[in-house]
């Protein structure tokens, strides 16, 4: 067979392999190696470098050979080089036609994918997020903040994933020669394990130290336990923090709360910014819907758009969710978005919600205080027994769908009087270490578990 042929054959071989892997997978792996000819029953095969190398052994030769056997007769035997001219630096010879893309190249140009959604353009900023976006903000424009790294932290749902992929968004657009690395927790582990099992660690400290500039980590409280990670990232985060490189973190929790997270890791997140994210405010559930439905270029009633904001209290995706089921119900029935139906997807959503009733708060609340129901319900201003009420009334309004005529009729107050409640708690929140904030957020813990175990 002349080598016109045998390279025809190759070729062969590379359209079955690109068949049965996923098009990243064949692009930085397969299309990047070299037909070097057949040397005593072994397939020469050219390779950018010695991790390619080891990753066909590893991931593809078992798939590889067999192909090969079919259309070279006698091979039975990959055999891999390191191809010349894939040298770092390596002049391209006049005439020779265009280079093969080098595999240091294929690296820099894969990236991490951003969600084209999340960019700070699209993220509303209000009270409950204000802190937290300009902290990502200055970030990506490397204003001077402390140690360069910044430490988000909220309930699931209220943007900590949006403004970790609007800095790197931010970054790719208007800084691409930063390294950005991008991963959870959880895929951190994953390459970690990975490369310890075949002998790569090396590979894995040169991504997340030397070749970073943007280390970008999701979801912290992952790493509840696992010590050697936790470790790893110690280490990793010294390195990046003595070479002046930025870190952007997020979890569910102030790091000393995030339990079996040792104390050196504890100590390097909460050395940073902190940035806490609330949950949205009634102003701000308005501009969310607003920013939503113009996005997806809809026309919601303003009526609705306030009963939604008023109904749907809890995280911005269920926000969101509602309106994207509303606008899709409006769709399939042509008809227009009105109170009523806003009214009828949105109690589909809260009935899949976790039941939580007025009783069963009055039950918690009475038992953190210490007070009788009858207390709870009378009229004394004793201070233990106000500062009950006042968080009673504030989360049987943050967490059932009772009107505020109910609410006031399980406390024995008046309409006025449960506004009044509501927004005092929610001023006292707005302190961002203040007792009332603390006993509020411990009561809501609470009452989700409890709501959660008996679910």
């Amino acid at each position: 067979m002349g080598r016109g042929a045998m390279e025809q054959e190759w070729l062969q071989v590379r359209k079955k392999l690109q068949r049965s892997l996923s098009k990243g997978q064949y692009d930085l792996w397969v299309s990047t190696l070299e037909f070097l000819g057949i040397e005593d029953g072994n397939l020469i095969l050219g390779c950018q470098n010695r991790f390619h190398i080891e990753w066909l052994r590893e991931k593809l030769e078992a798939k590889l050979l067999p192909i090969a056997s079919q259309h070279f007769r006698g091979v039975r035997k990959l055999e891999y080089r390191v191809a010349q001219g894939c040298a770092a630096g390596a002049p391209e010879i006049e005439g020779a036609g265009p280079r093969q893309i080098a595999f240091s190249d294929v690296v820099k140009c894969v990236g991490p994918a951003f969600n084209p959604r999340f960019t700070f353009d699209h993220f509303v900023v209000g009270g409950c997020n204000q802190f937290a976006y300009a902290a990502a903000m200055g970030m990506a424009n490397n204003q001077q903040l402390y140690n360069q790294s910044v430490y988000l932290l909220s309930d699931t749902g209220l943007g900590k994933s949006h403004l970790t992929h609007a800095v790197g968004n931010y970054l790719r657009n208007r800084k691409p020669e930063l390294r950005v690395q991008y991963v959870t927790t959880e895929q951190f582990a994953n390459e970690m394990i990975f490369s310890l099992k075949n002998g790569n660690m090396e590979a894995f400290k040169n991504k997340f130290r030397t070749g970073c500039d943007v280390l970008l980590l999701e979801k912290i409280e992952f790493l509840s336990g696992k010590e050697k990670i936790q470790k790893e990232l110690v280490y990793t985060l010294d390195e990046l923090m003595d070479r002046g490189k930025t870190v952007l973190c997020t979890g569910n929790a102030y790091p000393k709360d995030i339990p079996k997270l040792n104390s050196e890791l504890q100590s390097r997140l909460g050395g940073g910014l902190l940035a806490p994210i609330d949950k949205p405010d009634f102003k701000t559930r308005i501009e969310i819907i607003k920013r939503k439905s113009h996005t997806e270029n809809i026309r919601v009633p303003m009526e609705v758009v306030e009963y939604l904001a008023d109904r749907i209290t809890g995280d911005v995706r269920q926000l969101e969710s509602c309106l994207v089921g509303l606008m899709a119900k409006s769709n399939i029935l042509r008809t227009p978005i009105t109170l009523d139906l806003a009214r009828e997807v949105s109690q589909t959503m809260l009935d899949q919600l976790p039941k939580i009733s007025v009783e069963q708060i009055q039950k918690i609340i009475c038992a953190n205080f210490r007070i009788t129901l009858e207390e709870l319900r009378s009229t004394s201003r004793r201070k233990q027994v106000a500062l009950a009420r006042k968080i009673g009334i504030y989360l049987s309004r943050e967490y059932t769908t009772e009107s505020l005529q109910s609410i006031g009729k399980s406390f024995q107050r008046s309409h006025s009087s449960v506004l009044y409640a509501v927004n005092e708690v929610q001023k006292g929140m707005g302190e961002a270490n203040g007792r009332l904030k603390r006993e509020v957020e411990y009561l809501s813990r609470r009452l989700e578990t409890s709501c959660l175990s008996e679910s």
